[in-house]
């Protein structure tokens, strides 16, 4: 079996491609496969999606196939900007798949830069020559299918990615409860992967905390079946430890971004950790730009905003008893500092 991981990235793209050479395609050996997602900013501020199952194909009589993700994962794609997303680890069997299969929920969320709120159904896709194809539905799932060569070499770590284009996707009936959107999706090649990374796109990914280490500086998070460990010692966030350790005791994720995950190493040294947490808001002083959340656990925690962008989701104002997520970067023994407020009423992996 072969191992596979699944990331998301700005406006979500999945790249598609294998690392090193050799291999053949027999369904007795393994390699490691990596999903990548990746993609340019867009003309709307927030586009969420809930991926249900990625799987790869190999059609003929001996009809092999690979389920690289199958527990449903939602991601607010424009949160991802710049970021790889680390989603999802499984096992395949190296072979030369030729069909990529992805599944999703019908219903897509977007806003648009004016704060304009929709529900749109997906009805079409275009392939990478912008051609329009109708999506495969069934109730409130819908899929696609990509014909491309997708090589999972033997005992080595395969990149893999595909592109959903945000900037060329199109919105129908907006205005109307008919709203619907047509995606735009394309496999990317080595090379453009390589290029994407060169402009600066860092790697990421988020989850709960393990084998928590504050004199070694690393945790562990689990993807999947794989166990990565993150190096944060080169942080300079404020009260790191006291963060991580209340990330830790409260089962809450955490998201972590670094320059290059080492795949032969299962390791990544993080340039910055984040706490997000969901809850209502309360006690709300707009002068001192404080409020406390409290989470769906009871857990009341005070935030300072006042470093914050403030993200409306929803349509509405920051104050009392709305639902928000903030995104935690320091504490300063009293008070959590958020980077990041959302008002939202959806929760996302990223």
């Amino acid at each position: 079996m072969r191992q596979v991981v699944i990331a998301g990235m700005l406006l979500m793209g999945f790249i598609f491609y294998a690392c090193g050479g050799g291999g053949g395609d027999s369904t007795l050996t393994s390699g490691s496969v990596i999903l990548f997602a990746t993609d340019d900013m867009s003309s709307h501020k927030q586009v969420i999606a809930t991926i249900n199952k990625v799987q790869f194909v190999k059609q003929g009589s001996n009809g092999i196939a690979c389920d690289v993700l199958t527990t449903p994962v939602s991601i607010d794609i424009s949160n991802l900007s710049s970021i790889i997303q680390l989603i999802n680890a499984a096992d395949c069997p190296s072979n030369i798949y030729n069909r990529i299969t992805i599944a999703f929920d019908k219903s897509i969320k977007l806003m648009n830069r004016d704060n304009k709120t929709e529900t749109c159904t997906l009805v079409m896709y275009k392939d990478k020559l912008n051609q329009s194809n109708p999506l495969q539905c069934d109730g409130s799932t819908c899929s696609l299918d990509i014909y491309e060569p997708v090589n999972v070499f033997a005992n080595q770590n395969n990149r893999f990615a595909l592109d959903f284009d945000l900037k060329e996707f199109e919105v129908s009936d907006s205005s109307s409860a008919n709203c619907s959107a047509t995606l735009k999706v394309s496999p990317l090649n080595d090379f453009q992967f390589d290029f994407k990374k060169s402009r600066g796109y860092k790697e990421g990914s988020s989850g709960l905390i393990l084998n928590l280490n504050t004199n070694a500086k690393t945790f562990n998070i689990m993807k999947g079946n794989k166990t990565f460990t993150v190096d944060y010692s080169r942080i300079l966030q404020e009260n790191i430890d006291f963060l991580l350790q209340f990330a830790f005791m409260n089962n809450l994720s955490v998201n972590i971004e670094s320059s290059d995950l080492d795949l032969k190493q299962n390791r990544c040294i993080a340039s910055a950790i984040f706490i997000k947490i969901y809850g209502t808001v309360s006690d709300l002083n707009s002068r001192d730009y404080t409020f406390t959340i409290t989470t769906q656990n009871n857990k009341i925690i005070p935030i300072d905003y006042s470093k914050a962008h403030i993200n409306d989701h929803i349509g509405g104002n920051l104050s009392d008893s709305v639902i928000v997520a903030a995104k935690l970067k320091t504490y300063d023994g009293k008070i959590y500092s958020a980077c990041l407020v959302e008002l939202t009423d959806t929760v996302t992996e990223d």
